[in-house]
């Protein structure tokens, strides 16, 4: 959804104010009908579907389950688990706190209001995804630290305890 740049050759492009996309991103496209303009509130909400899309694995529009915005809301008011909303097929491999970041960014850019709607901005969004990302990272670095015979020495560290992230 949004504007859409193609680029003919290095120097010149051709920017297209049509509006395009799926039913899953009604009301972005819903205001652009309405008022003829294109926003940036309007690619947020936008982005914010296709993370949904991303995270859950799941189309915007499900015939007779409504849209992912409902759907997501409705499952972590029901559960409080953010493994009823993530994609199935990721079998739990992924960093809890990175999906729940993902998520409530997602959440954050299809909110439902109107002009100076409350979404973050695409710079907000990227910063959040970049977070997200750093934990997912450190996650996939601890599974590959290799697992080591203890010493004695190691005994101090042992009953300390694990130290907070």
């Amino acid at each position: 959804m949004g504007l859409s740049r193609t680029y003919l050759s290095d120097t010149q492009t051709h920017i297209s104010a049509t509006a395009a996309g799926t039913a899953g991103l009604f009301c972005a496209l819903l205001r652009y009908y309405l008022t003829g303009r294109l926003t940036e509130g309007s690619d947020v909400y936008s982005f914010g579907v296709v993370l949904l899309e991303a995270a859950t694995g799941e189309p915007p529009m499900v015939p007779g389950h409504g849209h992912i915005v409902q759907r997501v809301k409705q499952r972590i008011a029901t559960t409080g688990d953010i493994g009823s909303v993530a994609d199935s097929r990721l079998g739990g491999a992924y960093d809890v706190s990175s999906m729940w970041k993902v998520v409530d960014t997602a959440m954050a850019c299809t909110l439902d209001a109107g002009p100076g709607d409350g979404r973050p901005t695409m710079a907000d969004v990227v910063a959040q995804l970049k977070d997200s990302l750093a934990l997912e990272d450190a996650r996939e670095n601890d599974r590959n630290v290799p697992v080591r015979a203890l010493r004695s020495d190691d005994e101090d560290f042992l009953s300390s305890g694990p130290s907070a992230r």
